[in-house]
């Protein structure tokens, strides 16, 4: 019976067989190998490689092959250098832009005298620059800066500021700013108020520098206060304007007279000379510091001893004699 019975065959399909210990190494070790190459997709199983390493030999779509020739390959780096030389570029290129921006970029004024002798308040000067810089942002680049409207605003808010001029920056998002102050010719006490006027005539009440020589007197009977007609600008303009041009002249005025029951006069009170000048404020002041000027050349010529003189006509002067 054994020897006509079918012999069972011990090799049975691997498929169906058991897998033994040799088996699950194997098996292991493929999954280890294919966990290593898994980033590189070159190399897959069935897989097709495309390209070549032999500057000899060339192949379809090249240029996306997975094996590169040198001269492929130096392109490939050549475009990869040009990519970012110019993101560097174009990114150096942005910071360059933004720290020029915040460099001209004025967040806080700072304000300082053109003249290193005398002492500014500043912050009464800055809080003004602060105020026009809110009223127009767009001006806080100082590229951009309109000096002559900031100079207008200035003047209108603080009349003893003559200019302003910017002189870049002060530190991280601050800017200088020079200021000139005006300085008096004239003063003049009107009530509690001490009123200053330069050599334009320009009245302002702020002072840094010394207290000029010249005061003008006032004789009308009228009462000083602040805003009547005997304060205007223009009485004040043409005073300034009257002392300044007699400087220049060769004239030092000592006082400036406003006569009894009058508001439209003025007398002039000149160094080394005991007469008053009169002067009239709907005359032009030049013309009559010229007259001025022609009439006491001639009395002190001639030695003529005189009360007053009278240049308030055009072309006409009047005196009396002792």
């Amino acid at each position: 019976m054994s020897l006509l019975s079918r012999k069972k065959s011990a090799d049975a399909p691997r498929r169906r067989q058991a897998p033994q210990a040799g088996d699950a190494r194997r098996e292991a070790a493929n999954r280890q190998a294919a966990a290593t190459d898994a980033g590189n997709a070159t190399f897959r199983r069935n897989r097709t490689l495309t390209g070549s390493l032999s500057s000899r030999v060339s192949s379809a779509n090249e240029q996306q092959a997975d094996l590169k020739s040198p001269r492929i390959h130096a392109h490939d780096l050549t475009k990869q250098r040009r990519k970012i030389g110019t993101t560097l570029g174009i990114t150096l290129g942005v910071c360059l832009f933004l720290a020029i921006i915040l460099y001209q970029f004025t967040a806080r004024p700072v304000a300082s005298a053109e003249d290193g002798s005398i002492s500014l308040k500043n912050e009464r000067y800055e809080k003004v620059l602060d105020e026009y810089l809110a009223r127009h942002p767009v001006e806080r680049f100082r590229f951009v800066l309109n000096e002559s409207r900031l100079n207008e605003y200035l003047r209108r808010q603080l009349p003893e500021v003559v200019s302003v001029d910017p002189r870049g920056s002060a530190g991280f998002g601050a800017s200088t700013f020079d200021v000139t102050i005006r300085k008096p010719l004239v003063s003049w006490m009107i009530g509690t108020s001490q009123y200053y006027v330069d050599a334009n005539g320009v009245p302002f009440q702020t002072n840094y520098y010394d207290i000029p020589s010249v005061r003008i007197v006032d004789q009308s009977g009228v009462e000083q206060t602040s805003g009547t007609a005997i304060a205007s600008s223009r009485f004040l303009n043409f005073v300034g304007r009257a002392v300044s041009l007699a400087e220049k002249s060769g004239i030092v005025v000592e006082q400036a007279i406003i006569p009894v029951n009058t508001t439209r006069q003025v007398e002039l009170r000149v160094k080394d000379h005991d007469y008053p000048i009169k002067l009239s404020l709907d005359r032009s002041v030049g013309e009559q510091i010229e007259d001025m000027k022609r009439v006491i050349t001639y009395f002190d010529a001639n030695k003529v001893a005189i009360e007053y003189v009278d240049v308030r006509v055009p072309a006409k002067a009047f005196y009396k004699q002792k």
